[in-house]
């Protein structure tokens, strides 16, 4: 019985994450066709969801939203674990001496919120998916970089790892495949809370003009343009909003089973 409901809470939360990447290859129309001879319809059978107040589908723009902003952020989320984990595992079992300095870079660079180095790079370069998506990573490398380095640490202290060692097993292979087995539930745990930090790092930065540049539709940008027209067709602003729930409750659902099965030490 538990087997089966772990299944379903780390099963249906990827199945909605999967359906909000490939949902555009079934939008019903062009996201970006405008008529303004057919705004504020309301849902039908050619307009599920209605149209907005240039008469673009609303339902298209949902699905080609969700590709856009979950795209985002499972790209940047495969960045991060490549890099941080590959780095952290190797600052891991560095010398004291080095150690020290590495740790007090890391504390230093950690200390500035995502928020920062997404004004940062927006202020160098722009709007901009690239922008989004290097700002983004950039922060979250770091922050896991410093969380595998602590329980590379940690794990390489242990009886296990001795006598690994002295049945002859080389640095990367101790590393790779002795250590990395023992942590990868934390760094599993870590990406998906991360996962609703670059969701709504988007979604908020899109909402106050700081997104993803022109013609770009994410769920930010769907918000701030149906605030405006809420008194005409209040129920515009919940399509975005409810997408947006799901896609942070169904990454933390998954942090939560990982964090239940044991794979997350506070």
């Amino acid at each position: 019985m538990n087997r089966i409901k772990s299944i379903l809470f780390i099963g249906l939360p990827i199945l909605v994450l999967a359906l909000c990447v490939v949902g555009f290859l079934f939008a019903p129309n062009d996201p970006n066709h405008v008529d303004l001879s057919s705004k504020f319809i309301r849902p039908c059978g050619e307009y599920p969801f209605g149209t907005d107040h240039l008469g673009r589908c609303i339902l298209s723009r949902i699905l080609y939203g969700g590709k856009t902003t979950i795209g985002i952020v499972l790209v940047g989320s495969a960045i991060v674990v490549f890099i941080g984990t590959t780095l952290g595992l190797l600052l891991g079992q560095s010398r004291q001496g080095q150690n020290i300095f590495i740790e007090s870079v890391l504390n230093a660079v950690t200390a500035l919120p995502p928020i920062a180095y997404l004004i940062i790079f927006i202020g160098a370069w722009g709007n901009g998916v690239s922008t989004m998506l290097t700002a983004l990573t950039i922060s979250l490398i770091m922050r896991l970089i410093k969380l595998v380095k602590t329980e590379t640490e940690i794990e390489l202290r242990k009886a296990y790892i001795l006598c690994a060692v002295t049945s002859g097993s080389k640095r990367l292979h101790l590393l790779f495949v002795h250590v990395l087995p023992n942590i990868i539930r934390d760094i599993i745990h870590f990406v998906c809370l991360s996962c609703t930090d670059m969701v709504m790092a988007i979604v908020g930065f899109s909402f106050i003009g700081l997104g993803l540049g022109d013609n770009i539709i994410d769920w930010g940008i769907m918000v701030s343009e149906a605030r405006g027209i809420t008194v005409l067709r209040p129920d515009i602003i919940l399509y975005p909003v409810c997408f947006i729930f799901l896609s942070t409750l169904s990454f933390n659902l998954i942090a939560r089973e990982i964090e239940r099965m044991g794979g997350f030490h506070a």
